[in-house]
């Protein structure tokens, strides 16, 4: 079969199958060709401006439309409407409500109180401590706020300290440590513990400490507790014999001993005050006679004050005059020395 060799209408002969026919350039060689006229081709010779730079060619020809001032008025409504709802407490108020309905689906899932445990309490009525608490058996137990709780605990008389914690999943542990009752304090016509401190416990079954120290008079509690550690540590034997102990004028102390004798001490020196009594009484047992009171407030001498009816049976007065540390008695008459 004879192969037909095909030819174009201008002549030019067909490209062998399977090879491309390179087209004629009207490039010279070793010239790139033009490609500005191809690059822009389809595209726009200047992009056209944002909406910043729109909205401030606006302003410039004062074209300013009335968008702006939509989205202005709507930004002010809506901080109106957010300052009211912060400022009304009604945010506050839609999150408590939405932790109330958090917590109630949790009491139903067995978060609930079912039990309080209480330790170290030994004055502190029960009642009174449950009611403190505030809380019922059911209530959820993530709803219980347990630092407002102790803070109510810590307000009872007896109460010093509370530690309050949950146990998942119900059950509230409270830990309390009381105050120790260290004195009976008088002021005016009422009675109540105090503890070392001087702070006022409770005026309630004070007749069940009938044993504490009797203070009496104003700002006594806050100076009682030095002179009682004095006593204790110096003075046992005297301690033991004092029923009251009365502050005078918040400047000094008068001792009520338990037979009636008062013992007026000084402002300063009390140490060597109740030392020198101590030492007069061992040689002369003078808490043990007939006296209404033994004056220390002088330094240097012993005044021993006789009840009526000895001083008129005797008609003579004591006198102790304290030397060098050495006690010297004198008993002067009403006539005269003797």
């Amino acid at each position: 079969m004879r192969q037909v060799k095909s030819q174009s209408r201008t002549g030019v002969r067909a490209a062998p199958r399977g090879k491309t026919m390179k087209k004629n350039s009207k490039v010279a060689p070793g010239k790139r060709r033009n490609t500005s006229a191809m690059s822009t081709f389809g595209r726009r010779r200047d992009r056209p401006a944002g909406p910043v730079a729109a909205w401030i060619e606006n302003l410039r020809e004062g074209n300013f439309g009335t968008r702006p001032f939509a989205w202005g008025a709507v930004a002010l409504i809506a901080g109106v409407i957010v300052y009211g709802i912060v400022i009304g407490g009604h945010a506050q108020a839609a999150a408590d409500a939405a932790d109330r309905q958090v917590n109630r689906v949790l009491a139903l899932s067995g978060f609930s109180i079912q039990d309080v445990r209480v330790t170290g309490r030994a004055q502190t009525r029960k009642e009174d401590l449950l009611a403190a608490v505030g809380v019922e058996r059911g209530d959820p137990i993530f709803g219980f706020d347990t630092e407002a709780a102790r803070q109510r605990i810590e307000r009872l008389g007896w109460v010093g300290s509370a530690t309050v914690t949950r146990l998942l999943p119900d059950t509230i542990r409270i830990e309390v440590k009381e105050r120790e009752p260290f004195a009976l304090w008088q002021r005016g016509g009422t009675l109540s513990i105090i503890d070392a401190e001087g702070r006022p416990i409770t005026e309630e079954g004070v007749q069940d400490f009938a044993h504490l120290p009797f203070i009496v008079g104003f700002g006594a509690p806050r100076e009682a507790t030095a002179l009682l550690n004095l006593m204790r540590a110096e003075q046992p034997q005297l301690l033991q014999r004092v029923r009251a102990f009365v502050r005078v004028s918040d400047r000094r102390w008068n001792l009520r001993l338990e037979n009636g004798v008062d013992v007026k001490l000084p402002e300063t020196g009390v140490e060597k005050a109740l030392a020198d009594l101590a030492a007069y009484d061992t040689q002369y047992k003078i808490l043990s006679r007939d006296i209404v009171s033994v004056d220390l407030r002088l330094p240097d001498r012993v005044s021993v004050e006789l009840t009526e009816g000895a001083a008129t049976n005797q008609g003579i007065a004591t006198e102790a005059t304290m030397k060098n540390g050495a006690v010297r008695t004198g008993v002067t008459s009403r006539g005269g020395n003797t």
